[in-house]
């Protein structure tokens, strides 16, 4: 299940290349509003977020991020914010080490 991160994932079409480094962009962005959404204990968008990330990561071939979507997804309902920082800190590892080649 686990993406090798040092290893980059090989995309020979230039198209589907640039919308896959479009999705992990957004990702990234996503951080910063779990981050916020985490700080106002707002386990709702976190939730939704979460589940997102579940449902889109596997279309795109990360199902790393399909798996820390669930887990945050599951830990919002639970109200586990340690957990959830936790998994926000997981996922920027992923988004920020992930290279497309």
């Amino acid at each position: 299940m686990s993406q090798d991160t040092d290893s980059p994932i090989n995309v020979d079409d230039p198209f589907a290349r640039r919308l896959l480094n479009q999705y992990l962009e957004r990702r990234k962005s996503d951080l910063t509003r779990l981050r916020v959404a985490l700080s106002q204990n707002d386990f709702s968008s976190i939730q939704l977020t979460g589940h997102n990330l579940f449902g889109s990561g596997a279309a795109y071939g990360l199902e790393e991020v399909s798996a820390l979507g669930k887990k945050l997804e599951q830990a919002a309902k639970s109200i586990q914010a340690d957990r959830i920082s936790d998994l926000i800190d997981e996922l920027e590892r992923f988004v920020t080490t992930v290279t497309v080649a």
